[in-house]
Order: structure tokens, then sequence, then C-alpha cells
């Protein structure tokens, strides 16, 4: 099995892609063949990665054209997998040589600058959570709220989401407009305004209502197509604009 990875050095951009042999085995993901490349051949190949458990969203890349983790991507399986995605440039255009047959492609997640090799700057991807304020400030002396099963089960699939960002790389409007703040941290405000332990639950859907928001998304739905998780954020947006 061969492995043709993009590599980089500086200016934010694929520079050239590197092609390598690995020793395939049961079980293998490609998180394991990036392992297996970095201690084997090439110590310089630069991706993130932390829990190995699909949990934390750090070794979010594209592979073979689709958004993927890559701790939870079986080599064995990666060419029987299609995610349907509606193209745009990033998970269409190839490079020179590629062989879709013999050889599994990857590349940095789209719509991202680029740092190093797999690895990209994700400032931009969580600068538009905190700007929403996605969180609650909790009152002195507040006591807790309790929630029922049922109200629990209304928000746990946006609960769910692991920050991974391939939502983000995996949207055509991120992909046109910079200033879109993008489908993670528009359900994540869904979310809140869902919770019924929030008070002032109704801030967060205001918030994702500026321009660069929830009006700026086509509802193309990549981002449901290829979240890990099934957080589906497309749904999320749908009501944020049907709740107007």
């Amino acid at each position: 099995m061969r492995m043709r990875i993009a590599r980089s050095r500086e200016g934010g951009k694929v520079t050239h892609y590197d092609l390598y042999k690995i020793d395939l085995k049961k079980g293998m993901t490609v998180l394991d063949a990036l392992f297996q490349i970095q201690d084997r051949m090439d110590p310089s190949l630069s991706f993130r990665y932390s829990c190995r458990g699909a949990v934390c969203g750090s070794c979010s890349m594209l592979i073979n054209k689709e958004p993927r983790l890559a701790c939870r991507t079986q080599v064995a399986k990666i060419r029987e997998e299609n995610m349907r995605l509606k193209a745009f440039p990033a998970i269409v255009e190839t490079p020179s040589g590629w062989n879709p047959d013999k050889e599994i492609l990857v590349e940095p997640l789209p719509n991202m600058i680029i740092l190093k090799d797999l690895v990209v700057d994700m400032s931009k991807f969580y600068d538009a959570l905190e700007s929403m304020r996605l969180w609650v400030d909790p009152e002195m002396n507040e006591e807790a709220f309790l929630q029922s099963p049922e109200d629990r089960k209304r928000i746990e699939r946006y609960v769910n989401c692991i920050l991974c960002a391939i939502c983000y790389g995996s949207c055509p409007v991120n992909a046109e407009n910079e200033e879109y703040i993008g489908p993670a941290a528009l359900a994540k405000a869904w979310r809140f305004h869902e919770d019924t332990r929030i008070r002032n639950h109704t801030r967060y859907v205001e918030t994702a209502r500026v321009a660069s928001g929830a009006p700026m998304c086509e509802l193309i739905m990549n981002c449901v197509k290829a979240c890990p998780k099934g957080v589906a954020p497309g749904g999320a947006i749908r009501m944020i604009k049907q709740n107007e």
C-alpha cells in the first residue's frame, strides 16, 4: 500500500507531495500509517493527534479528498466509503500523478491556513466560538439546574461535537467566504438555545443571526455528511433560520 502525502515548508500552501510505501497491517488506521512513516521513513512529517480514539478531534485531515479523522479511518476500507459531498475546489482538484486505485491521498484540512504538512492553523475556527460567547457565565451562589432525560435528548447530538473542524473544512461556503462563522459554531449556538437549564437562551440565536452567521449558510449539508459524530450542523442552522 502506498500513501501520497501533501508536504509544505512555509507560505501557507502545499509545495509538493511525497510518496511512501507502508506495511499494511490488519486494522491499521490512517493515523497508524502516518506514525509508521514518521517512525521508520521520514521524521520530518508533521501532523496532529492526541486521543487516537475519535474523541479529541485533533487528527482531522483530507483523506482521498474527503475530510475525516485519521484515527477513525481504516486504511483497508477507505475506498469503500463515499460521503458524496457537494464539490468545491479543495475536494475536486487532485495532484498530478495520484493513482486512487493504488494510493491513499492525505492532505491538510481545507479552508484553513497550512502551518506545515498536515497541520493547519485552527485560530479562525476557535475565534468564531469565542466571538459568539458560546458558553454560560454562572452567577455567584447559583444553584445547580436539573435537566430531565427528555430535555437532555433534545441537545444530545449537538453536545457530541468534538470541535474537529471537519464541518468547517467540508463547507463550500467557508471555502468562498472567509468571514463565514462556520457550521460548528452555529450548531453550538443552537445547542445552548435548546438547553433548558439556560435562562437567557435567546441571545445565542441572536448572535448566530449576524450577517456572517446563519444567513450566509446555503444549507448545502456537506457538514451533515462529513461529521464523524453525527452532530448534523445543517439541521441546527435550518432551525436557526426558521426561528427568526
